[in-house]
């Protein structure tokens, strides 16, 4: 038997793995959270490993985590016991000022040399790290990911403050989602780099299909969060007022949490508004794609955030924007229509706005033109997404 061939390819497998340089990373973030699973999806493929530290609180692990870990076992990895007590862990740190975290974290780190830590989320993934004797990092280099409430909204807390510069001291580079979280980072005495925008799901990934007119089209599209930061209550009161102009909308409520669930019980027995809620993870992606793609509008308030990846996908979808100007917002967007991006005071005429859209068809077919071209400017393809990732963690191989 000739061993030649045999021999030859594996020194070329050899060859080839010492070229590319693992690098080891801990990622730290929200594991129920889309965006965080959305963005290790997006990082799948880069010549690194990655380390899942769950920053909490999670009552489950989101199902694109769980298929990484388990379909891509060399380049994933999760502790599913870390995962299961991070909403005790979290639940204790109230009291503890993320010491437990900051403990667990140490741990972690001390187990293995972490060229990278990229922690996504300033309050629950940033604090911990802030904690740690100085020389837990001093190999690595750490990044960070804002998401929309972690500077814009903690920036109006005073006992925040003082711990959102500590967290920044520590850290070597910063992709915001726009403008506005690089410069409030500088603000607050960051001194590292601050990468090219790049949401915090990661990359736009769209495949542009045959869509409906925007005039034909019959459902409305609400985000239905609540809780602290999301206003989906407002979004209905406001089409509540104005539920007799609104015959012939059905009304999709997305990712329903228990306190709007609650209003949209109420106003199914109450208004005449036709609404279908859908509680939050009930839908796929492609399954919202779809909505977003039937849908005129496409409503979402909130007091913080960052560039929704919801916005961006209802763009590439055509269905009309109505959005908080709360947002992690280009200027170069809101120009487009400045009422569709709505102030705090404002937000009971959302309602109004819809009417008013809804009156003019030559300019919803404008609008929607205007923000598809608009979108596709911005596109973010995987393979941009990795070369960013790969240039900032200077990972061989790319």
């Amino acid at each position: 038997m000739d061993m030649g061939p045999i021999l030859f390819a594996k020194v070329k497998n050899m060859k080839s793995k010492a070229l590319v340089n693992r690098k080891k990373v801990l990622a730290v973030g929200m594991v129920d959270s889309v965006h965080f699973a959305r963005w290790l999806e997006a990082v799948s493929g880069l010549p690194a490993d990655f380390t899942i530290f769950p920053s909490g609180p999670n009552r489950k692990i989101h199902p694109i985590i769980e298929k990484l870990t388990s379909s891509e076992t060399d380049a994933f990895f999760l502790s599913k016991t870390l995962a299961c007590l991070s909403l005790p862990i979290w639940v204790l740190d109230r009291l503890f000022s993320s010491r437990i975290r900051a403990f667990a974290l140490w741990v972690t780190l001390g187990l293995k040399a972490y060229e990278i830590v990229h922690f996504h989320e300033m309050q629950s993934g940033g604090y911990p790290l802030s904690r740690l004797p100085a020389i837990s990092l001093s190999k690595s280099k750490v990044f960070y990911t804002p998401y929309g409430s972690d500077l814009f909204w903690y920036q109006h807390h005073a006992r925040h403050v003082p711990r959102i510069r500590k967290t920044l001291k520590v850290v070597n580079g910063i992709f915001p989602e726009c403008a506005r979280d690089g410069e409030l980072a500088r603000k607050f005495g960051f001194e590292g780099d601050v990468y090219s925008a790049i949401p915090a799901a990661g990359p736009f990934q769209f495949q542009k299909r045959h869509l409906p007119a925007i005039s034909s089209r019959s459902k409305i599209t609400v985000k239905g969060y609540g809780g602290k930061w999301g206003r989906a209550i407002e979004v209905l009161r406001s089409l509540e007022r104005v539920q007799d102009g609104l015959t012939g909308y059905e009304i999709h409520v997305t990712s329903v949490t228990s306190d709007v669930d609650k209003e949209i019980t109420r106003l199914q027995s109450t208004s005449k508004l036709n609404l279908v809620a859908h509680p939050k993870f009930s839908l796929s992606r492609e399954e919202i794609l779809s909505l977003l793609s039937e849908s005129k509008f496409h409503l979402a308030l909130s007091t913080s955030d960052g560039f929704p990846a919801s916005l961006f996908e209802s763009l590439m979808c055509e269905a009309i924007p109505i959005q908080s100007d709360t947002s992690c917002l280009h200027a170069s967007l809101v120009e487009i229509a400045p009422n569709n991006f709505v102030s705090t005071q404002d937000w009971d005429k959302v309602g109004q706005i819809v009417l008013d859209l809804h009156a003019d068809s030559e300019q919803l077919d404008a609008l929607s033109e205007a923000f598809v071209k608009w979108a596709e400017g911005q596109v973010i393809t995987s393979d941009v997404f990795h070369r960013m990732i790969a240039n900032a963690y200077c990972l061989t191989g790319e």
